[in-house]
């Protein structure tokens, strides 16, 4: 997993107001130092996007060599929390274990809400790439940052809710021509209905996290969440098709590459995620979480000499400007997550 290796956990005095805990990873603050948080933040969601971008690809290999979405969840899942345990347990100064038990009950609320939908996130996607096309499941999971902006938008969280509507509208438009669903190839009524419940769950695990969990860092919320999913997943594996969830043991070549998923898009990736998110807000994230496709579009042109067509050009032409349009418009009105961590930079309370 990238970065965390090298992290160290520190412990800031005073109470925290930007959703950061007080034993969090201190590279966090030295992106801060180095880039205003806006910025910090979008180096973060493209991070975590690139590292999310393996999942359709490592999913359907995974598939092809008898696993079911269940039991690849399960084991992308279970490695990603082995690599944050791994980390905190390493890295861990006395009282980062009492900041989740001291959490009050609205940020415990919302981060348990946040590790039940992660969890039905990756079920119902996982699934819906078991029922369709990989373009066609991804293009209906990119419905989320609609759901996003329209959430914003009815609840005056931005200072111009058509604006952004109409952003992650021309966002979605660039993901469809990028990825280009071919008409011709079925598409069942079931994955549809999974990948948009993918896409709403998401849009809610979006809106939850975008304030932080009171005390508790990123590294500790991510792990519990990841956590969640690989105990659900794995649950529900055993209970359906125990045998094919020992796959991996008997497969090298397949435990190399769960264990690469796990640590690249189930650990860095919503590490990532989460502290960028609190840094530029629920409509930005969701806009820029769309470069994923783009990035591994990007991927197979390199490795696979996959030339883009000029529609798929296009696309991401539209999603990149769509990416620079959100970043450049209006957030909401008042004190943001990223007035907060500005504040803290000239002498205020952290």
């Amino acid at each position: 997993m990238r970065g965390i290796g090298s992290a160290r956990l520190t412990t800031r005095p005073g109470r925290p107001r930007d959703g950061r805990g007080r034993h969090d990873l201190s590279w966090w603050d030295l992106a801060d130092r180095k880039w205003p948080p806006a910025a910090a933040g979008t180096v973060l969601i493209v991070g975590s996007a690139v590292a999310f971008a393996l999942d359709g690809p490592v999913a359907q290999a995974a598939y092809l060599r008898g696993l079911h979405p269940a039991a690849f969840g399960f084991w992308r899942a279970f490695a990603g929390a082995m690599v944050l345990g791994g980390c905190l347990a390493a890295r861990l100064r006395p009282g980062a274990v009492a900041a989740v038990r001291r959490m009050g009950r609205p940020a415990a609320i919302r981060l348990a809400l946040a590790a039940v939908a992660g969890l039905g996130l990756n079920l119902a996607l996982f699934e819906a790439l078991a029922r369709l096309p990989v373009a066609s499941a991804v293009a209906a999971f990119g419905c989320y940052p609609l759901f996003v902006a329209a959430w914003e938008a009815a609840s005056r969280r931005v200072a111009s809710g058509a604006v952004a509507v109409g952003t992650a509208v021309v966002a979605i438009a660039g993901l469809v021509l990028l990825i280009r669903p071919d008409p011709s190839l079925p598409a069942p009524a079931a994955g549809l209905v999974l990948a948009l419940l993918a896409a709403a769950l998401h849009a809610a695990y979006i809106l939850l996290g975008r304030g932080g969990w009171g005390e508790v860092g990123d590294g500790a919320a991510t792990f519990l969440i990841v956590a969640t999913a690989a105990l659900g997943l794995g649950a529900l594996a055993v209970a359906t098709r125990a045998a094919a969830v020992l796959a991996p043991l008997s497969d090298p070549g397949l435990a190399g590459l769960l264990l690469l998923e796990g640590a690249l898009a189930g650990a860095a990736a919503p590490l990532l995620f989460l502290a960028g998110l609190r840094r530029i807000g629920a409509t930005r994230t969701a806009v820029l979480s769309l470069c994923e496709p783009l990035a591994a579009t990007l991927l197979a042109a390199v490795t696979f000499g996959q030339r883009p067509a000029p529609f798929q050009l296009l696309g991401g032409a539209l999603l990149v400007g769509a990416g620079i349009a959100v970043q450049t418009g209006p957030v909401r009105p008042g004190q943001s997550a990223c007035s907060n961590l500005c504040g803290r930079r000239r002498g205020g309370r952290p």
